[in-house]
């Protein structure tokens, strides 16, 4: 069965043209059809194709599913890497682990302050259908670092900063918590300066490691998904 996204559906749902073009032209899919659909809030639906037209197809939907939202969801607080590559390819497999949030912060050592919210939001989404999950990984603006550390969200969940300075630091899978939200902090290539980490330390946040290996900013912050998602296994 084919898989679509929409963020709100009706019981006779219209996909977009986008959508539609895709499904007419490329799927060659014809009335009569069955599709799947999901509006990434843990709603899956089955539909049957009723009007198929590559401007707009309409579906005839019923609800099959509800998925209830993850009980310890996953904040990862991002640098986007200076290549657009690297950040897209975490941003799709973030999704494919079923990250419930992306908060991409500019810091000090930033190479790149350029945001790419419509496709950032679309390589989400075509993720998203492709993994067949029902939660669609939420990616808010982005904002500078001491922005984000003088954010309620961040002052009111576990909170943990990966870095590569020198120090005592614990592992982040043995950090973690495992019945409560919590959000992990990769920074840029150049990592976060000491005045940066000793600003999260100050508000709360915890210094850790993911191991002794020096790794790229879009590896770290796969790491410290599947830190997480082990944890609460």
């Amino acid at each position: 069965m084919r898989f679509f996204y929409a963020p709100s559906v009706d019981a006779i749902h219209t996909l977009d043209p986008e959508e539609s073009k895709h499904l007419v032209r490329v799927l060659r899919a014809a009335e009569g059809d069955r599709i799947g659909l999901v509006d990434g809030q843990g709603h899956r639906y089955e539909g049957v194709l009723t009007e198929a037209d590559k401007r707009r197809c309409v579906v005839s939907t019923e609800l099959v599913e509800t998925q209830p939202a993850p009980k310890c969801p996953l904040t990862l607080v991002i640098a986007p890497t200076k290549s657009t590559d690297r950040f897209e390819w975490l941003l799709e497999k973030a999704m494919e682990y079923g990250v419930r949030k992306i908060q991409p912060v500019w810091t000090e050592r930033s190479e790149r302050r350029t945001e790419k919210a419509e496709r950032w939001e679309k390589i989400l989404i075509s993720a998203l259908k492709q993994s067949r999950q029902l939660w669609l990984t939420e990616l808010t603006p982005a904002m500078a670092w001491q922005d984000w550390l003088n954010a309620e969200e961040a002052r009111s969940a576990a909170g943990f900063i990966a870095h590569c300075e020198p120090g005592e630091q614990k592992h982040l899978f043995d950090a973690v918590p495992t019945t409560a939200p919590c959000w992990v902090a990769i920074g840029p290539e150049g990592d976060f300066t000491v005045s940066e980490i000793d600003a999260a330390c100050a508000m709360g946040a915890a210094a850790v490691s993911l191991g002794e290996q020096r790794l790229r900013s879009e590896t770290a912050g796969l790491a410290a998904i599947q830190m997480h998602a082990l944890a609460l296994r």
